[in-house]
């Protein structure tokens, strides 16, 4: 048996993601589904406004630039957009998800007029969880999952960015690379849980002396890597033997070697300087260990 046209408004309240009808200028039309408020808040107050009414500017614009396109090209189109409730008035307080939520639109043109004027559907899935997900996939492939730092694939991305920074524009950018010294002796006397708290004191040291936009990342085994953007040789050096003293007044009661260069004009690929700062630390090593070098 068809359904009766009275019962079509309780079918398109069942939805379980809301279904916006919204006009080629903005205004909504209709508002259905999307009644879980754990996903959703419920927007039926929205009909009859506009989206320049009660959403930020930015954000109002480019929903109408979605709208536009879908009904130029008369297709289906997804996208995916960032919106909290703070962001769109009448919802101060209301139930639903208080965090920022990702939405994968489904924008789809109406077939006909509404009121005189075109017209899309727009179907809005919470994808919050999916981006999360993504976010964590993204942490875990560059980040060190002992000492939480960056690891070596995402120092080897930024510092082909520095280098092409450099090339274009000529912004210097400090490489450090230090490792601790006599590390194996902490794992052989204390064993290798105690060396891996060593290697998470020195790395939240190393977060603690640095400053923001410096990345921190672990080479491998006690080495670490630091890339210093917008500085040369000279300020680097002092934040490196700031660095050195404070690890050496640890309560680990270990020091650290360092080797320090910069990117350079002469540099004919991005790894150049981080090969001269290995060159530096094993000089600092000869020299007798807790130092400085400077290659």
């Amino acid at each position: 048996m068809p359904l009766s046209t009275e019962q079509l408004p309780a079918l398109l309240d069942a939805l379980p993601d809301p279904l916006f009808v919204l006009s080629e200028s903005g205004r909504y039309l209709g508002v259905f589904g999307g009644s879980d408020v754990g996903f959703y808040h419920d927007g039926r107050h929205l009909v009859g406004q506009t989206l320049q009414e009660i959403m930020p500017a930015e954000k109002a614009a480019e929903i109408l630039k979605q709208i536009a396109t879908s009904l130029e090209q008369n297709r289906l189109l997804k996208v995916e957009y960032p919106l909290a409730s703070s962001e769109v008035r009448g919802l101060e307080g209301a139930d639903g998800p208080g965090e920022m939520i990702w939405f994968e639109g489904h924008v789809q043109p109406f077939p006909e007029p509404i009121d005189g004027e075109r017209a899309v559907i727009w179907i809005a899935r919470n994808i919050s969880e999916r981006r999360q997900l993504e976010q964590q996939l993204r942490d875990a492939s560059v980040i060190d999952p002992l000492t939480h730092v960056y690891n070596r694939r995402k120092l080897s991305a930024e510092l082909r960015r520095r280098f092409e920074e450099f090339r274009r524009y000529g912004e210097p950018s400090a490489v450090l690379m230090l490792d601790v010294d006599y590390f194996k002796r902490v794992n052989d006397q204390y064993g290798h849980s105690a060396g891996d708290d060593v290697l998470r004191m020195l790395a939240d040291t190393c977060r603690g002396q640095l400053r923001e936009g410096d990345l921190l990342s672990r080479f491998g085994g006690e080495e670490f890597v630091i890339l210093l953007p917008h500085i040369g040789v000279g300020p680097a050096r002092e934040i490196a033997e700031r660095l050195r003293q404070e690890v050496s007044r640890s309560e680990a009661r270990v020091t650290i070697s360092i080797g320090l260069s910069e990117i350079r004009a002469e540099d004919t690929h991005f790894e150049a300087s981080l090969k001269r700062a290995d060159d530096a630390l094993y000089e600092a090593k000869r020299g007798g260990r807790n130092r400085v070098a400077v290659n």
